[in-house]
């Protein structure tokens, strides 16, 4: 047998790496979904490069799994609190590449200080860390954030109302806006869905506005964002990268993407 016939993948080998391809992009759908709610299956088949029928077949395992509904036309995240709780890849995920990052914005807060957390699943990372900050006055439209920091008397927290949305578990709409509007803030910390060239994306319109709202409010904005958000996409334009006193990511960021956002001046940090 030559060596050629001998070190050919098998075909398990190929099972395993298509097993594996399949695993990622599920995992992505879900990353997606936290961010957005929901997604259509032909945004979804762009957006991975894939078929109409592969993203079916992804939205049944997951339906299947009680992670998702399958609406018309497209899919939506079921429960995002039993999501979070289930799903083992946000926690390696949060791990693997957002941990610098959390840490270096926890750092960053300052006793006595008020701050804004938005309602991403990055910033939720930061909560078990904030009690050791404390003094703080946190303000929020996130239900989440409010649950975690409520056991803490020196956390005072503001919680923003107005139109409550069940995938995301938090506040949004013209009430959330003009509530925002009476406040002011020393610093935000947020994240986004999409970063694309030097522009931040966010999938839904109302999204968009409560951010700008809150990022108006706030003497400075920290966006937090791990590598896997710089790509192309998005559909809302959320604001450009320079609005923002400091970026935070990883080290996965490619450098090509790294060394033209630093040429463009953007206050951009590794972790």
């Amino acid at each position: 047998m030559s060596d050629d016939i001998k070190s050919a993948p098998s075909l398990d080998g190929f099972s395993g790496i298509k097993r594996q391809n399949l695993k990622s992009r599920q995992q992505q759908i879900l990353d997606l979904l936290f961010e957005q709610g929901n997604a259509s299956i032909e945004f979804l088949a762009e957006h991975f490069d894939v078929s109409r029928m592969t993203i079916h077949r992804d939205a049944h395992a997951l339906a299947s799994q009680g992670l998702i509904d399958k609406i018309h036309g497209g899919i939506t995240l079921k429960n995002r609190a039993r999501t979070e709780k289930n799903v083992a890849y946000r926690q390696h995920r949060a791990a693997n590449l957002k941990k610098t990052i959390i840490q270096r914005a926890v750092s960053m807060i300052e006793p006595g200080q008020v701050i804004i957390l938005d309602d991403s699943t990055t910033v939720a990372e930061m909560l078990p860390l904030l009690p050791a900050r404390a003094p703080l006055t946190v303000i929020t439209n996130a239900v989440g954030v409010v649950q975690a920091l409520a056991p803490f008397p020196g956390i005072k927290i503001i919680c923003l109302g107005g139109d409550y949305s069940n995938s995301r578990n938090a506040f949004f709409g013209l009430v959330c806006e003009q509530a925002a509007r009476s406040l002011r803030a020393n610093v935000m910390f947020m994240s986004t869905s999409v970063i694309s060239g030097d522009t931040a994306f966010q999938n839904d319109q109302d999204v968009v506005k409560v951010k700008r709202a809150l990022m108006a409010i706030a003497d400075d904005s920290v966006l937090l964002v791990d590598s896997t958000k710089f790509r192309q996409g998005g559909l809302h334009r959320l604001t450009s990268l320079s609005e923002f006193s400091r970026i935070l990511t990883d080290n996965q960021i490619k450098p090509e993407t790294l060394s033209e956002l630093e040429t463009a001046g953007i206050p951009i940090e590794i972790c």
